[in-house]
Order: C-alpha cells, then structure tokens, then sequence
C-alpha cells in the first residue's frame, strides 16, 4: 500500500508522489474535503517522504524508510524542517511583542497541554490537536512562520514543510500577513494548508496554492484500519465504519466511546418501535426525545441517526437481495441484526427508500442547527408514513 500510515485518498498520493518524483514541488497546497479523513496526515507524510534521506523507490511509488535520523525525527515531529501551525488560545500577557514566538505568550499550563497533544497527533495523525479556548490561528503564529523562514538556513537536502491545519481558522490579519509569505516563496519550502472548510479561505490565497482534494473514505477503508490500527473485532469495527461517514477520526472517538454499539442500536430501535406504535404513540414519542435525545449534543445524535439509517440500509438490503446480502450488511449478529429480519417480516410493504431519505433530511436539519424535539417529530412522522403504522400480522 503507498503510504500505509494514510488511510486511502489514492488520487492524492498519486498527484504528491509524482511531484516528488519529477522534482516539481509546488510553493503552496491546499488539502482540502471533509473533517477527519486524513489531510494532516498526508501533509505529514508529504513531509516525511520530502525530508528522508533513504527513500524507497518502487515501480509506482516513493516511500519514506522509516529508519533514517530524518524519519525517527518525523515520528515525533521534532524536524528541523518541519513547522505545524494549529489554533492556540487568545492571551492577555502584559508586556508580549509582536516578534516573540506565540508559545511564548502562554502559559506553563497551556504549554503542557500543547506539548501532550503534539504527542498524541506524532503518534496518530488522524488527531485532533484540541485545546480549550483556541479557535483562531493569529497573526502571531503567521508572523512567526515568516521569521523562521527568513532566519533558517538554506536547506540542501529534503524540503522546509510548514503546515497550517485547519487554515480557515486564520484571523483576517493573520490570513493578510500569510499572504505576503505566499508571495515571497522560499527555496526548497513548501507551504501546505489544510481545510474542512476551503471556501472560508479568502480567495487570494486560495488562488495561489495548487489544490488537492481529499474525500470521504469508504467503510471497508476504515473498518480495515480500524481492525489492524486499533485491534477492533471485525463485527465491530464494520459498525463503527458504518456510523463513522467517511471519517476516520471519528471512528476513533466511536471506537473509543463508552457507549457501546448495541447500546445505541437498543436507543434508535426503542425510538423506531415507539414511533410505530399503532395508536396513541404521540405522548410516549414525546416523552421519549425530552427524556432521549434533546438533551444530547448534535454529534452525538447525528451518531444515533446514522445508526438507525444503517440498520433501516440492512433492512433495505434483505429486501431487495435476500440472503445474498447477507456478507454486505453492517449488522450481520446480535439483538440488532435478528431485530431486521422481524421488521421485514411485520412491514413487507414499507418504502424504506423513503425511510431512509427521511432520515438524511433530519441529519442535514441538525448540522443546520434546526430544533432537535421539531425535527425528531417531523422525522416520526415521516418514518410512520414510509413504513407504515400497521404490521402485518405474522
């Protein structure tokens, strides 16, 4: 596999290992697509290829050796050539100027936190670096890029690697200031800007870097990443995929979450059950998303919504295939897979298309902020009508 410590994204490793093959390294990229599915960690691997000094050559790829003083240095990300620019919490230090490095302006705390999230993302680059209070990069951080690359000698073997993880944080000042580090490009340096969100960037930076788009993964990627990284059983590690929306990152908070799958799945079932009641459903329905879900933050119930579209997916399936399915679907043991095959059985005549577009609906609502008790009604109602208040009897 090319670059084994990145899961997937095939289209961009391919573009990155051609332009270290050519030697046409372009000043400035952008890494952009959606949270969590690896663009630090190809910047990070970029980087560790560009700085080896005993690269693999293979027929259609170039790979880091990681043994070489440049890769052990990687590892920890303690290069030389390598700069990591993330968000950092405001400070009110009295007496802090302009020219001193932004770490500089915190405090002994905070420095510790920093040092221990550095850690976490060397040893697992799909981490997110989360630090209370830092949701800007500013100008200090900028600044501080631009005297490094001024001060630092000219590098004679590998390549400078700064690395501004989620850019579109950058200050109006600090994305200004950045601009003139884009205009005034450094011999043997490449400047790599990550985003979840490209179009926030300004368009003056945006039209200066050569853009690489990184997609969503797909589940055997992550489910396979997930048994062999973390030593996740197959059953549930094709779960988590299956919940995880292309994102590897948060496969991990799922993997790492004291809440269980067939935990969850138990949760979105009683709400399916509940919703389908024949009469009188509507004050118990009530009850159960006060009681449930609106208290729960919106990543957390896009998890339980994920969830029951999944389980309705499975469902889906078996009607559509039978038990040639069987092999394909997320929920292939437990009180959750037999709890498939009796709603089939109850609702041979549910549109569970309908269903499950009802359901992306309601995911889109909540990341658009919408109320969580209105959209959770709306969604009752529309799952009552695609499947069917009535179960045949059996």
């Amino acid at each position: 596999m090319k670059w084994k410590r990145v899961i997937g994204q095939s289209h961009a490793k391919d573009i990155l290992i051609a332009s270290i093959r050519s030697q046409h390294i372009a000043h400035a990229y952008c890494f952009w697509g959606p949270e969590g599915v690896g663009k630090d960690a190809l910047a990070l691997e970029f980087a560790r290829v560009l700085n080896c000094q005993e690269p693999i050559e293979t027929a259609d790829s170039i790979e880091a050796c990681d043994h070489c003083r440049s890769c052990l240095q990687m590892n920890t990300l303690q290069h030389p050539n390598l700069q990591l620019i993330f968000s950092l919490p405001a400070t009110n230090r009295v007496g802090s100027n302009s020219d001193e490095s932004p770490l500089l302006r915190l405090s002994d705390d905070q420095i510790s936190l920093i040092q221990e999230q550095l850690i976490l993302k060397a040893h697992n680059p799909y981490h997110n670096i989360t630090i209370p209070n830092a949701t800007q990069i500013r100008i200090a951080s900028i600044r501080d890029v631009r005297r490094s690359l001024q001060l630092a000698a000219p590098v004679h073997h590998g390549w400078r690697v700064v690395i501004i993880s989620e850019a579109d944080a950058m200050t109006t000042e600090a994305a200004n200031a950045f601009l003139k580090t884009l205009e005034e490009p450094h011999q043997r340096t490449t400047l790599i800007l990550t985003s979840s969100r490209r179009d926030l960037l300004p368009e003056t930076i945006r039209s200066r870097c050569q853009h690489i788009h990184c997609g969503t993964l797909s589940e055997d990627d992550i489910a396979s990443a997930l048994i062999e990284r973390e030593s996740l059983a197959p059953d549930r590690a094709r779960i988590i995929a299956a919940l995880a929306h292309g994102s590897y990152a948060r496969a991990l908070e799922l993997a790492n979450s004291t809440e269980d799958e067939d935990a969850l799945a138990e949760i979105v079932l009683n709400f399916l059950r509940t919703l389908l009641k024949p009469s009188r459903y509507r004050n118990e329905l009530a009850k159960l998303i006060e009681q449930r879900f609106a208290a729960v933050d919106r990543q957390h119930l896009r998890v339980y919504l994920r969830m029951l579209e999944a389980w309705l997916h499975d469902a889906n399936r078996l009607v559509m295939i039978g038990d040639r399915a069987n092999d394909y679907l997320v929920f292939q043991h437990g009180a959750a897979s037999s709890a498939i095959r009796r709603f089939i059985a109850h609702y041979p005549h549910a549109r569970l298309d309908k269903a499950i577009c009802a359901i992306e609906d309601a995911i889109e609502a909540i990341e658009s902020n919408a109320q969580i008790p209105l959209t959770l009604l709306t969604l009752a109602v529309r799952l009552r009508r695609a499947i069917g208040s009535t179960p045949t009897k059996t």
